[in-house]
């Protein structure tokens, strides 16, 4: 959730006032008939917030490769570059997909690091390989927004560094009203061990 040097970046992009809000395991098992799909992070909602060129993202996504994807077609992340300025189809126009005209279907290897912001046009391609694409992703966010996993427990949060609690939600004092609005005093050292530049 914290290693370097990928977190270091997402703190370079996102700034120091950020929390992990969510961390998943994805598997895209073989399947030559599913097709695959195009969405953008956040639902509807979030779709229609777009940053400008010179603003922190509203939230980011680390997805780690677990496996070797050196072809297309194996359940690649597929992306549309540029497209985190642009807003995405509303219904009744049809969502564009792994096979629309722009998408890039990436590849990788096992251990490789793919950052996007929540606006990126992304999604998986088709798996018609024989072997299952594996990922971990953490998505990041700016501290005043709702983190969608739950609240940790006292015996996970024992096991983590000062970063790594705070990055949970451990604020370092109790909850009060407002504060997720408001970074503590000592987010910046906590976080980047300094000053935001």
């Amino acid at each position: 959730m914290d290693a370097s040097p990928v977190f270091d970046l997402v703190t370079d992009i996102m700034g120091p006032y950020v929390v992990l809000s969510m961390s998943q395991a994805i598997v895209r098992p073989p399947n030559p008939r599913w097709p695959g799909y195009t969405h953008t992070d956040g639902g509807e909602a979030l779709r229609r917030i777009r940053v400008t060129e010179t603003s922190l993202p509203l939230a980011m996504k680390g997805m780690y490769l677990l496996s070797d994807i050196t072809d297309e077609d194996c359940g690649n992340f597929t992306v549309f570059p540029g497209s985190h300025m642009r807003p995405f189809p509303d219904r009744p126009y049809p969502a564009p997909g792994p096979k629309t005209p722009g998408a890039v279907q990436l590849k990788g290897k096992a251990g490789d690091c793919i950052l996007f912001p929540h606006s990126l046009w992304h999604g998986p391609s088709v798996n018609a390989s024989p072997r299952a694409r594996k990922t971990i992703l953490y998505n990041y966010c700016q501290l005043f927004l709702r983190t969608y996993d739950p609240e940790p427990t006292p015996e996970i949060l024992e096991r983590c560094t000062p970063r790594q609690r705070r990055l949970l939600g451990d604020l370092g004092y109790d909850f009060r009203p407002g504060s997720y609005f408001y970074a503590p005093q000592d987010q910046v050292d906590v976080i980047v061990g300094g000053t935001p530049d």
